[in-house]
């Protein structure tokens, strides 16, 4: 993956030297210089898009169509084992539930409700990173937290050799021959040919350059981002603190409800897939929609009554690559491909399929538990859309929300300590939770809330050093999204109150310190610490100074109780 000098270095030193007579020959050196710095810009964005590792491109997707052909769809669930992945479909209706990762690269917003539509993974590492979350999944049984973490860490152009000795066994146990698409440092390559070509040019700086660019300037200026934090890390094995592209999360949206969006059409008049997020990033209850057509060069024989697995393909109009099975199958259609949202930014997601239990991911385990309930209190289960009631003793997993009515409150407590009082007119759920007792290497925290009030306190995921826990405000589930802003927290206590209507924020804070990230932004800002009032607005952040008595008098105010132990 090595960068050759001349194609940027060429292009900039031919334009530098008119460049600079024209200068002192006439009155046109404005005009000069933009164009010197247009051709630049344009030598940079083409090493980009032949050097990024991986390349987000929403534009190039498969063909879609609005409406399925054949009739309603009436699918049949598949409930697969490894062995089943390379066998073609038959002609039908199926769904399968997916595990999915989300890009480093991506929104992270939940796309849950909203349309997706299908393409393949694309860039420099794109084989490399398709191969190591599906075989890292499927045949390795790799735990999936940790196959994201080696994905984003290539995504940011860490190289294998500058890898911490974990990622490193992870690529030579899954991807040993994917290795060559991860042995060049791409950023470093372009950065010193720019460099080099800049002080002869008088060109502005590369990260001025890259912000002017769009796209394919932003993933880069992501990619080195994230590279700064791994190698800062040295061989800490875990992503501690994420510095994510967020994309334009201002503005007005028109999400295209995952019901009313288009079908892709994957393999042409013969398969039609369409991808339903329930739970996001990590979670094993999205589904994927995926009509089968009989082949056109099928005989009638062949077409069985019912959906079923067979051994023979049609022979359809595509042939998938030799190794990943039929056109119809599973691993031919979903091996390698990414899904993009429609209508507004979110979460650019992979697809694993769940296998067989003793093949595919563990059952997640129970992230927390209902230890009190003052008034009335509602649960929505990860993939449903009925809320049930909540009772004290109840357990809840990643991507349940739970709702607490009009002056009531919910006390809960998360298996690593961490402890939330769930304020009157509140909802809350948890995006991504894994905690192991036995190590902190691995633990990871995200919380989110769509509206209300919450008391905080924090527990031994927190403890790591630095802590992986984030908690994000102001997402409207299935519908219109529009944020408030993220917070980082370190050893903390506060209340946390969040207005949607007007995308504001308000963070008591009494112990530890916060990093806010405003909607809008890339980065979070410098910590503050306690005590403080710390209000955040489409505005801006401002801050007061806040006394514990002002703190507790606050809490009264909004909360019967602390949280419980």
């Amino acid at each position: 993956m090595k960068i050759r000098k001349s194609t940027v270095g060429f292009l900039i030193v031919l334009l530098a030297a008119p460049a600079l007579q024209l200068a002192a020959q006439n009155p046109f050196t404005a005009l000069a210089e933009a164009a010197k710095e247009k051709l630049a810009e344009q030598a940079i964005e083409k090493l980009l898009n032949d050097q990024l590792p991986l390349t987000l491109n929403a534009n190039d997707v498969y063909p879609t169509v609005a409406n399925l052909p054949g009739g309603p769809f009436s699918p049949t669930p598949l409930k697969l084992s490894a062995d089943q992945l390379d066998q073609p479909l038959a002609p039908g209706d199926y769904t399968i539930n997916t595990l999915d990762f989300c890009s480093e690269y991506s929104v992270h917003a939940p796309g849950y409700g909203v349309a997706y539509v299908l393409g393949p993974y694309e860039g420099k590492a794109a084989g490399a990173i398709g191969a190591l979350i599906w075989r890292g999944t499927v045949q390795y049984h790799v735990n999936p937290n940790s196959l994201q973490a080696v994905s984003w860490a290539i995504q940011s152009g860490l190289t294998y050799s500058q890898m911490p000795k974990s990622y490193q066994a992870i690529v030579d146990q899954v991807i040993p021959d994917h290795k060559n698409e991860i042995a060049s440092d791409f950023f470093v390559s372009l950065e010193t040919t720019y460099n080099n070509a800049a002080r002869t040019a008088r060109l502005p700086p590369l990260d001025a350059m890259l912000a002017k660019m769009g796209a394919p300037g932003q993933l880069a200026l992501s990619a080195e981002r994230q590279r700064g934090i791994l190698l800062r890390q040295g061989t800490n094995d875990q992503i501690r603190d994420q510095t994510l592209f967020q994309g334009q999360q201002s503005g007005l949206y028109t999400p295209v409800k995952a019901e009313t969006g288009p079908w892709t059409e994957r393999v042409k008049g013969q398969v039609y897939m369409k991808l339903l997020i329930a739970g996001g990033n990590m979670a094993v209850n999205n589904v994927m929609q995926i009509r089968i057509m009989p082949s056109p060069t099928a005989n009638a024989s062949n077409t069985p009554g019912g959906a079923r697995l067979i051994l023979a393909s049609f022979g359809g109009p595509q042939t998938a690559p030799a190794g990943e099975g039929s056109s119809t199958s599973v691993s031919g259609l979903m091996q390698g491909m990414i899904g993009y949202s429609q209508g507004r930014g979110a979460q650019a997601l992979g697809q694993v399929p769940v296998v067989g239990p003793a093949q595919g991911p563990p059952a997640p385990a129970v992230a927390g538990t209902v230890k009190n309930i003052d008034g009335t209190a509602y649960v929505k289960r990860a993939g449903s859309d009925t809320w049930t009631k909540l009772n004290p003793g109840d357990s809840f997993n990643v991507n349940d929300i739970l709702q607490a009515t009009w002056r009531s409150d919910i006390d809960v407590v998360m298996a690593d300590g961490t402890k939330w009082t769930i304020g009157s007119n509140s909802e809350w759920n948890v995006q991504n939770y894994q905690y192991n007792p036995a190590s902190l290497m691995d633990d990871i925290a995200r919380y989110q809330v769509l509206q209300g009030t919450f008391v905080y306190v924090g527990g031994l995921i927190e403890k790591a050093s630095p802590p992986n826990v984030t908690l994000e405000g102001c997402e409207i589930y299935g519908g219109d999204s529009y944020g408030c802003g993220s917070i980082g927290i370190r050893g903390t206590e506060f209340i946390w109150k969040v207005d949607p209507k007007t995308k504001t924020m308000e963070i008591d804070l009494i112990k530890g310190a916060v990093a806010v990230t405003p909607a809008g932004s890339t980065t979070a800002g410098p910590a503050i610490k306690a005590p403080m009032q710390i209000k955040v607005t489409p505005q801006g952040v401002t801050t007061l100074p806040l006394t514990q008595d002002q703190y507790n008098s606050i809490k009264a105010q909004l909360i019967s109780g602390p949280p419980t132990s």
